[in-house]
């Protein structure tokens, strides 16, 4: 498989179901930690989990957890507890020695938008600290978009990290929860870009389907990048096996 390809997939159901069907097929991984995982695997577990990726030849991204998770809240105990989570699994992932890791920031408009300069202030305070361990480790981070409202708002935060901070775009996110369109996003961070979580939705719900079953815009996605020879991490994010294969398929070719 293309070394820019990579298939999301759970760490647990990675060893429990998909391990031995990665290993045949050579397929690149991004393990995809939640706080199950994280909890319920012991140290030791990871360590031979990644030993055996490596042995096999196989890289590794890392999607860092973050359900109920918002590294930039108001609320200075939400906020605590958040960096301890992610610290964590950082701690746990190194192992892995991935080429990037992926965050969610946590901002959420039904609770920041009356205050986003107080959040992304909180936001950048927070993310430091993180960046501060990734220096440690030498690892690479990306922030990826999910609910903030528009590229103009988070652009700050890459500016304030420069060299340090990278991009995850998700157009499948921007299509669905953001303001502006996902073209806009991408020529407005592009200069950020570091990985595309690949998938596909009609523009209502983050429905995870096949690129081609939706509606967002990846032909002239990838008709920008090619004009820009910009050629980042491509992750299929599709929530089946029929449609990770279409992906998979499709992605290949792309480069």
């Amino acid at each position: 498989m293309s070394e820019l390809v990579f298939v999301s997939v759970p760490f647990n159901l990675l060893v429990e179901k998909y391990l031995s069907h990665i290993f045949k097929n050579r397929i690149n991984v991004e393990i995809a930690l939640n706080t199950e995982s994280l909890d319920n695997y012991s140290y030791k577990f990871f360590r031979k989990i990644a030993q055996e990726l490596k042995e096999e030849g196989l890289k590794i991204t890392i999607h860092l957890p973050f359900m109920d998770l918002s590294i930039g809240a108001l609320d200075p105990w939400i906020k605590e507890a958040s960096l301890r989570r992610i610290i964590f699994a950082i701690e746990r992932v190194v192992i892995f020695e991935p080429l990037n890791m992926v965050l969610h920031s946590g901002y959420h408009a039904d609770y920041h938008r009356e205050k986003k300069s107080e959040w992304r202030e909180s936001f950048i305070e927070g993310l430091s600290k993180i960046l501060e361990i990734c220096k440690d480790f030498n690892l690479t981070l990306s922030l990826e978009n999910t609910f903030e409202p528009d590229p103009e708002f988070i652009k700050p935060v890459f500016e304030t990290f420069q060299g340090e901070l990278f991009w995850c775009f998700d157009p499948a996110h921007a299509k669905v929860f953001s303001e502006k369109d996902e073209l806009e996003w991408l020529k407005t961070l592009y200069p950020y870009l570091k990985e595309i979580h690949c998938h596909d939705n009609l523009g209502k719900y983050d429905d995870h389907l096949a690129i081609g079953k939706g509606n967002v815009k990846f032909k002239e996605i990838f008709e920008f990048l090619r004009e820009k020879n910009i050629k980042p991490i491509l992750t299929s994010e599709a929530h089946n096996e029929e449609d990770t294969y279409i992906n998979l398929k499709f992605l290949k070719s792309i480069f």
